[in-house]
């Protein structure tokens, strides 16, 4: 992990389990893995002003063509390449990246068929900002709605884009059984003195 991701600092952990046929192809693992990551970097790149200068075009699809800091793109904590398909995948917390949990929120909520439970991630965000009031992190970054993420979308021209990788990973053979997105507020560490 990148010297500025921190296991000791809250983050968020992203778990979810696919089901796929008997014996899928190596193709369509890596393909869905691809189109899972490529999915939370467009939202990223769209919704972090950090990114603000970023121009979307073709080459977004390009292992290359998101020019990411390290420390704002997800990590994989595990992965079980059993049958169904099990990964957990981290990113920081910064009030700028909530933003991108959400664009894995929306299309969950269309490969799931089950409503995520939004209310849960929202006031988890609420209760580390209570609690660590320093932090940049605010609720009010958090999109309250699908129109609020599609517009900001729209205006960095970045929704065809968006809505191509969700509808491959709509079509994909390896689909989104469950997924569970949390806060993770490690213990504070305890002198040992």
């Amino acid at each position: 992990m990148p010297a500025n991701f921190s296991l000791d600092e809250p983050y968020f952990r992203i778990r979810l389990v696919g089901t796929e046929k008997s014996f899928p192809s190596l193709l369509d693992i890596s393909s869905f893995l691809y189109d899972l990551n490529l999915l939370y970097e467009i939202s990223r790149l769209a919704t972090d002003p950090k990114y603000r200068d970023f121009a979307f075009s073709r080459y977004v699809f390009y292992r290359s063509g998101r020019p990411m800091d390290s420390g704002d793109r997800l990590y994989v904590q595990s992965l079980s390449h059993d049958s169904p398909i099990a990964i957990v995948l981290v990113a920081t917390i910064v009030a700028t990246g909530i933003a991108a949990i959400w664009g894995i929120v929306q299309i969950g909520d269309k490969l799931v068929n089950a409503p995520l439970n939004r209310r849960k991630l929202k006031a988890e965000v609420e209760k580390l900002e209570r609690e660590n009031r320093n932090a940049a992190l605010s609720h009010e970054l958090l999109p309250q709605g699908e129109e609020d993420f599609r517009r900001t979308l729209r205006i960095r021209e970045a929704e065809h884009f968006y809505d191509n990788v969700a509808g491959r990973l709509e079509r994909s053979s390896v689909q989104i059984k469950e997924l569970e997105i949390e806060v993770v507020k490690p213990n504070p560490k305890k002198d040992t003195e």
